[in-house]
């Protein structure tokens, strides 16, 4: 509703350059994987090593259980024999039903922490991988999130998005900031410090920066920061709106709201502000785009039919065709598979905003949400399989993720004030 009031191929987490093999052996039949997960061993006696590698196996634990792809089971032992008998230990692993089994052991030398991690096939005793990660002893849940991102895309050929964060708007400190936190709510970060309201985040497609709208100067223009908070830059400072911005996949032009002293209409212009073309017009107002992951097309809200609805535009402003929703629309979000549109409606009679999926194929609306307030914003994760969203079930607005299906709905970490307009990097 904000963004009403303000007035590909499947893109995903790629796997890394190279060639990756794809372990698919236990998945192609479309159940869960049976991970086990046995102890994470520290190099030498230092109490600081094994704390760490405990902490590694507890993070990876919780990445894998969110994918949805593993079911995860505990494995009391250590890995660190000789071939024969790990060989034993994965066997016995794998006459429980156990198809995976993954470890590690992890090294402090001054400044750094090495972790090195082991896949292996329980039932054979294959070696799946080995691989080693590097960060600071600080850093121990990159290195986490990082070893289940790579086991993820062992089984599925895409990798996987414990690396990805959620930049959001809070006003903790009494003005609207723009915030960033890993996808499981830790490392919170303040990027913006500008005591004024900062609205509409969004990542650009290489996840280097983050466009955002602030009324920093008394006008709602479009900014431009790099992904951790610097080089602040403006981009659209047009009398008017410049807002609900959002990039084209190449990351060479920027769709958004501008009004200009008119009725709102969309622009697409260039990194550096240039207006390449006006895309939309008439006297409705027309806001809050969002691309196909193709780039041919963009979804955005117009009140053309006389309440705000969703329409599908060309990228070029032509072929315009409203989909069938019944309601007051706000926030589309087209998914990175680009089989599906999120967006948040409330529906005519009612008094809060839900999430509904709109299906591309079948041109199907499913309600995604049922809560007894407003759930708001969503926002695809890149690997379209989950969504995050705004929703205040206690008064306060909190960030939630939830998986495409609607299930497994829980807040984004504690975090204080009100949150609201997720982005998911990519």
């Amino acid at each position: 509703m904000v963004a009403w009031l303000a007035v590909c191929l499947f893109v995903q987490g790629s796997p890394r350059a190279g060639a990756v093999d794809v372990y698919v052996q236990l998945s192609q039949h479309g159940r869960r994987i049976n991970i086990g997960v046995a102890v994470f061993t520290p190099f030498s006696s230092d109490i600081k090593e094994a704390e760490t590698a405990r902490k590694i196996q507890e993070v990876l634990r919780h990445d894998l259980l969110f994918t949805r792809y593993f079911n995860v089971s505990e494995i009391d032992a250590s890995l660190k024999d000789k071939p024969d008998e790990r060989k034993v230990k994965l066997m016995e692993a794998g006459q429980r039903g156990v198809d995976v089994v993954v470890t590690g052991s992890v090294r402090i030398h001054k400044t750094e922490c090495t972790l090195k991690a082991e896949l292996y096939d329980a039932q054979t005793g294959e070696n799946i991988f080995n691989m080693t990660f590097k960060d600071s002893p600080e850093n121990y849940r990159a290195m986490a999130h990082e070893l289940n991102d790579e086991i993820v895309l062992r089984f599925t050929g895409i990798r996987g998005i414990a690396h990805t964060k959620i930049a959001f708007v809070n006003d903790n400190t009494g003005s609207k900031e723009i915030y960033v936190v890993d996808y499981d709510g830790h490392n919170l970060r303040k990027l913006t410090s500008l005591g004024s309201i900062c609205l509409f985040p969004r990542w650009s497609p290489d996840g280097k920066k983050i466009i955002f709208t602030t009324y920093r100067y008394g006008n709602p223009d479009l900014y431009v920061m790099n992904a951790e908070g610097s080089s602040v830059e403006g981009v659209s400072r047009r009398q008017g709106l410049n807002t609900a911005a959002v990039w084209l996949p190449d990351g060479k032009s920027i769709l958004l709201t501008m009004s200009g002293g008119a009725t709102p209409q969309i622009y697409e212009i260039d990194t550096k502000g240039k207006i390449i073309r006006q895309l939309t017009m008439g006297r409705a107002i027309d806001t809050s785009p969002s691309v196909s992951p193709a780039g041919r097309e963009f979804v955005f809200v117009s009140d053309r039919a006389g309440a705000p609805q969703l329409y599908v535009s060309d990228v070029h402003g032509t072929n315009v065709r409203r989909l069938p929703t019944e309601g007051y629309v706000d926030s589309p979000s087209w998914s990175p598979r680009g089989d599906a549109v999120a967006f948040a409606m409330r529906p005519y009679g009612k008094n809060f905003f839900d999430i509904f999926l709109y299906g591309i194929a079948n041109g199907s609306v499913r309600q995604m949400t049922f809560g007894s307030r407003s759930n708001e914003s969503p926002s695809f994760s890149p690997d379209g399989r989950f969504i995050a969203y705004c929703s205040d079930p206690d008064r306060k607005k909190e960030i939630f993720l939830m998986f495409i299906d609607g299930s497994g709905q829980r807040r984004v970490g504690g975090i204080k004030g009100n949150s609201s307009m997720p982005s998911w990097s990519p």
